[in-house]
């Protein structure tokens, strides 16, 4: 997950998706959008109702490129329905803002913890071992790996 919108060149048409926040980070892409006279649609998630988005993406065909940008909180959530549609990590990009909490797996119990994203140590919930966050991150758990803290 990025910050920062970077433009893709070569799609057959681009989807620029996101809150009244979101879009504004997705400008500058856009406005390269528009510059090259390039097809492309703008959607915007007032209320994030996923359904709708859900729907909207379905139809949509090949080659067709998504720019994301909406707050962490709710963008992993996203993310799942954009992968069970079909869209692959090549086909989008997402763009998060605000507070951002990483799940950690717990190397002893399997817990799946939820951290700040400054934080690189916390105790996790289940089994109280003190994790080390690494930035191994295990798509299998969807989470980054909470090894045991050095002393």
């Amino acid at each position: 997950m990025k910050k920062e919108a970077v433009f893709i060149n070569g799609k057959r048409k681009y989807i620029f998706c996101g809150d009244e926040q979101g879009l504004k980070l997705l400008s500058n892409v856009l406005k390269k959008g528009k510059e090259e006279g390039l097809t492309y649609d703008r959607y915007l998630l007032s209320d994030l109702k996923m359904t709708l988005l859900e729907d909207f993406l379905k139809s949509q065909k090949m080659g067709t490129f998504v720019y994301l940008a909406i707050p962490f909180l709710v963008l992993q959530q996203f993310r799942k329905a954009l992968e069970d549609i079909g869209y692959l990590e090549e086909d989008v990009q997402y763009i998060g803002y605000g507070e951002r909490k990483i799940p950690v797996f717990c190397c002893r119990c399997h817990e799946i913890n939820m951290s700040n994203q400054e934080q690189n140590r916390l105790f996790c919930d289940r089994c109280s071992l003190e994790l080390e966050v690494s930035d191994h991150y295990s798509a299998m758990h969807n989470a980054f790996l909470g090894y045991v803290a050095k002393l």
